[in-house]
């Protein structure tokens, strides 16, 4: 693909996989509260793929070209000479502004790259610097290290869990183990790597503030995920604790690229779910499968060179500088002008569109169109094309079928081609009946009587089907009272662990109360 044609494909992207974030922003929500948070974390997978897709090729488009516009444009070429060449000054400022912006974008997303990698490179520096190694747990290093503000995950090649210095005084036993499975998640998961090309692409789209506003939306689906994954075989003591493990690690100042606990901005979206039960495997498998064909539809409506992908089109033909337009050339006589004569055409047949007539001769050219090409090819016929030929036809075959009934069903017998005789057995129609069914089974009853196949469906079987179903959801609607109980009493919990916890100060206990307040609230407004 030439520097040329990199351009346009380039803003089609951008613009594609931004209008792809506003989808993702819009439906996360509403995903993550059917299917669970793993599903709705799923979601940014779209505005990657849209940006790494490359330009569907030129020739599908020209594969689909319908033959009758094969007549639309005429066309009469003589080269004899050359055509004089476009200046170079005029194609040379034709790109000047496209050269800016494109600089401009090239240094802003490097030097956006290189910020976070140097600010990540001294962080990791910082917390291993005179850090004790404890163990190691499924190759991934776990250290004790001062400049931990709290337990974080960081590293794809060499993968560290690093816990701050006084971990083991601060957290119980049970808040120091799920604190442990919580970062060990993120590397399982691959949460790291996603985080790196998460900043590519924000790197891409470093001049777009909804790029910023997903940025955040995809770190904080990415914890609910994780701490789905966690707490999905936890008892109601272990979500408590781990409702404490959150809040004990409450701070600011997260590095981009690492998986910390918790940060204070998503406090109240992480103790929320807390009071959530774990999608079911049905649930996750519905959900998974809505993702699969939003990605696939997102991906096939914005494809470069598809007729959803308009709007970036419209915004790339904008930005990108056009090609220098050839010069206008002098209308030339046509008297002297001998073109080699075509074949005579049928009938004229009704056209669709507008006809363009074009003689080029000696760098010179004339056109027509509309009526006036109509009236050229009327005075001159020898120049319309003929039409394109019919394609061959395959011969017509007689078939002739005799059917007859038989015991077992009906019988055809026909010849085929070659006149060899064929026969087919039809087997008869089932009947099928509906009524009520003594004692217990299946709702359709599928059996053999008399050599005929009988079908009845047990209408009150399917009946006493829909009463333990209901049955089962009245069920489901108490479980879910229990939970909200359950959910009240571990904030409660964790409010009475922030107001004895002397080593928060005293903003940190406000934020974590105020947290904990709004988690109350709409809590109870949920019933």
């Amino acid at each position: 693909m030439s520097a040329v044609d990199l351009a346009p494909w380039m803003i089609q992207a951008l613009v594609a996989s931004g209008l792809l974030m506003a989808l993702v922003l819009l439906v996360r929500g509403p995903v993550r509260r059917a299917f669970g948070p793993s599903v709705a974390y799923a979601l940014w997978a779209l505005p990657l793929l849209r940006l790494v897709l490359p330009p569907m090729p030129a020739w599908l488009g020209s594969a689909v070209t319908p033959i009758d516009k094969a007549g639309d444009t005429l066309t009469v070429m003589v080269f004899d000479g050359t055509a004089p060449a476009v200046p170079a000054a005029a194609a040379a400022s034709s790109v000047a502004w496209g050269t800016i912006l494109a600089a401009v974008w090239a240094v802003g997303a490097a030097g956006f790259l290189l910020f976070h990698i140097v600010r990540y490179t001294r962080f990791c520096a910082s917390v291993l610097q005179g850090a004790t190694m404890q163990s190691r747990v499924r190759g991934i290093t776990m250290v004790v290290s001062d400049a931990a503000p709290g337990p974080l995950a960081f590293g794809i090649f060499r993968r560290v869990v690093a816990f701050p210095i006084d971990f083991a005084d601060r957290y119980d036993p049970d808040e120091r183990e799920l604190a442990l499975a919580h970062e060990v998640g993120h590397h399982l998961r691959g949460d790291l790597i996603a985080n790196w090309l998460a900043l590519a692409v924000l790197a891409a789209h470093w001049f777009n503030p909804l790029a910023w506003m997903a940025f955040r939306a995809f770190r904080n689906d990415q914890e609910l995920a994780n701490d789905a994954g966690i707490l999905a075989t936890r008892s109601v003591s272990q979500r408590h604790a781990y409702g404490r493990a959150i809040v004990k690690a409450a701070h600011g100042g997260a590095v981009s690229a690492a998986c910390h606990l918790h940060t204070i901005n998503d406090l109240k979206g992480r103790l929320k779910m807390l009071a959530r039960s774990p999608a079911s495997r049905r649930r996750l498998f519905s959900g998974a499968t809505c993702v699969g064909v939003l990605v696939l539809g997102g991906l096939g409506l914005t494809a470069s060179g598809s007729g959803a992908a308009a709007i970036a089109e419209t915004v790339s033909a904008q930005v990108t500088p056009p090609r220098p337009p050839a010069p206008p050339a002098a209308p030339a006589p046509l008297a002297n002008a001998p073109v080699a004569p075509l074949p005579p055409a049928p009938p004229a047949h009704p056209a669709k569109g507008k006809k363009r007539v074009v003689i080029v001769k000696d760098g010179k050219s004339t056109s027509y169109e509309g009526a006036e090409a109509d009236a050229f090819l009327a005075a001159n016929p020898e120049m319309m094309p003929p039409p394109p030929p019919a394609a061959p036809q395959p011969p017509v075959r007689v078939r002739v079928m005799h059917l007859n009934e038989a015991k077992g069903g009906k019988v055809i017998r026909f010849r085929d081609p070659d006149g060899k005789e064929q026969t087919i057995t039809v087997p008869p129609v089932p009947q099928v009946s509906e009524r009520n069914c003594a004692g217990s089974g299946p709702a359709v009853d599928d059996r053999s009587e008399g050599g005929r196949r009988r079908i009845t469906i047990c209408t009150n079987r399917i009946e006493r089907m829909t009463q333990e179903a209901e049955r089962t959801a009245a069920d489901a609607a108490v479980t879910e009272q229990q939970a909200r109980r359950s959910a009240r009493s571990g904030l409660a919990t964790a409010r009475a662990a922030i107001e004895r916890d002397r080593n928060l100060t005293a903003q940190q206990r406000d934020e974590a109360l105020q947290g904990l307040a709004q988690a109350e609230a709409e809590l109870a407004s949920e019933g």
